[in-house]
């Protein structure tokens, strides 16, 4: 863009009045007193209670004549606190959830725990810590946090994958599927860590294999496991038709 700034005067010096103006502008800026200016920690709170209140993001599964959008961002694992690589997921998942529910949609965006990993586990044996204690005291801290965010959760629908009343559920799945012959058991090697035990793949660390929490020396061991005979159903799942 080539036009003439608006400060310029026709030689293409800035004129001596619009130098003042913007000055003064720069000047009144900064002198601004700080209790006009946005303050986060005491406006965020205040609207975030009302939108509470109003139950603005609770989900209608019912009655609403709005066409449905399912949303699912990942759960947390309540090993520790909420950091920023929590933020870097959620936050865009968000900003979709607040676009569809901008073009008419009724957006069902729930939250909730991912309770039942190793990473709690762990943590709570390197604490010297009840499992349950440590965990539950985790989620109300990360529950705490992620109600600051100011996202728009439906926190009605909340799940903690270690209560009882979630997990039962799973239990119930995998006894139909142990009752159709689609779990079964089999020998496969793991990574496995002689002070943690068994690792998920991304615990393991370093093109020497080192364990990501005590720095052990990881090796490949075979286990019985369990597995679902999900090739059953390979061709089901790649019949579009």
């Amino acid at each position: 863009d080539r036009r003439p700034s608006p400060l310029a005067t026709a030689g293409g010096e800035p004129s001596p009045v619009s130098r003042t103006e913007a000055m003064t502008e720069t000047e009144t800026a900064s002198s601004r007193n700080r209790i006009e200016r946005y303050d986060p920690a005491t406006i965020e709170p205040h609207w975030q209670r009302r939108w509470d209140d109003l139950r603005l993001y609770a989900t209608d599964l019912e009655d609403d004549p709005r066409p449905r959008y399912y949303l699912l961002t990942m759960y947390p694992y309540p090993s520790g606190d909420i950091h920023i690589g929590h933020w870097y997921i959620k936050t865009p998942t968000d900003a979709l959830a607040r676009f569809q529910r901008m073009h008419g949609r009724n957006v069902f965006l729930p939250i909730g725990f991912d309770a039942f990993g190793l990473p709690a586990e762990n943590a709570a044996i390197k604490n010297r810590i009840n499992p349950r204690d440590w965990t539950m005291s985790n989620i109300a801290n990360m529950r705490r946090q992620l109600r600051q965010m100011g996202a728009t959760f439906d926190w009605d629908a909340e799940v903690v994958t270690c209560d009882p009343e979630y997990y039962r559920w799973n239990q119930w799945f995998f006894l139909r599927f142990l009752e159709a012959g689609l779990a079964y058991r089999a020998k496969s090697p793991v990574d496995w860590c002689p002070n943690d035990g068994t690792l998920a793949r991304e615990q393991v660390e370093g093109v020497d294999r080192r364990c990501w929490r005590c720095g052990a020396k990881v090796e490949k061991r075979d286990l019985e496991q369990w597995y679902l005979r999900v090739t059953k159903y390979a061709d089901e799942l790649l019949d579009f038709s």
